[in-house]
């Protein structure tokens, strides 16, 4: 129930917060970026949190409806409501996937948090979920699984990177979007997105990539801040248990 609470709670801060006002979504069709990369975001928080399945589901769309009952789109422009609706759906539908796998474990609910810190486009501390998924795997860390354990800090900064890099790559293309152009069909404009975005990755990847870590060192430093209060916590409480004599 803590969980279901959570996530209803959280949708709509973890996607837009700062985009726009409470409880309020970008539908506009210049915004269509925004709305996926924040509507997938905030669907994965919510899988992530909320375990069970329908629960899980009954949130995203909920959250999703009123949303859209709120500010309904005015339809300027051809299909511009079914494809905010196509981009709203499909959002949650990968948000609700990616999410779902954080319930294996600590590693798992790490991935959904570098996730989630990659893609968001609201304006709240991202870096704090990444600090708060590089810290996670050390939940589970032994000096036996020294090794294992940098490989998943290595692996979670990649996926940090790669949905970053994903998210900039899709707004790089849609601000080719061209609404208003008559006698353009969607598919040919949904393929200049993507061809946009693919240039924008093929080329500026390594800039882009580079400029994230830099901006992000503050967080680097937290997370090991609170790698340490983890295994500090762990080993007090190792210490507790042999301490304690058995009945």
């Amino acid at each position: 129930m803590l969980g279901f609470v959570a996530g209803a709670l959280l949708w709509w801060p973890v996607g837009f917060l700062g985009v726009g006002p409470w409880p309020h979504l970008p539908l506009d069709v210049f915004a269509g970026d925004t709305l996926f990369l924040g509507a997938t975001a905030a669907a994965a928080s919510v899988s992530l949190l909320v375990r069970s399945p329908w629960p899980r589901l009954l949130v995203v769309v909920v959250a999703s409806g009123l949303g859209w009952l709120l500010d309904p789109p005015p339809g300027r422009y051809p299909h511009e409501q079914a494809v905010l609706a196509a981009l709203l759906g499909g959002a949650a539908v990968v948000g609700i996937l990616l999410g779902a796998r954080g319930a294996k474990g600590p590693l798992a609910a790490a991935t959904v948090l570098a996730v989630v810190a990659g893609l968001s486009p609201a304006t709240w501390p991202r870096g704090l979920a990444l600090a708060l998924a590089l810290a996670l795997p050390f939940a589970v860390a032994t000096w036996q699984r020294a090794a294992p354990t940098l490989l998943s800090l290595v692996r979670l900064v990649v996926t940090w990177l790669l949905f970053a890099l994903l998210a900039r790559a899709l707004s790089y293309g849609w601000d080719l979007v061209r609404p208003g152009a008559g006698g353009v069909p969607v598919g040919q404009q949904a393929r200049t997105v993507a061809d946009a975005g693919w240039d924008f990755m093929r080329t500026q990847w390594w800039t882009h990539s580079q400029a994230l870590v830099s901006s992000s060192t503050r967080w680097f430093v937290i997370a090991a801040v609170l790698a340490v209060v983890l295994v500090v916590a762990r080993a007090g409480r190792h210490g507790l248990r042999r301490r304690t004599p058995r009945s």
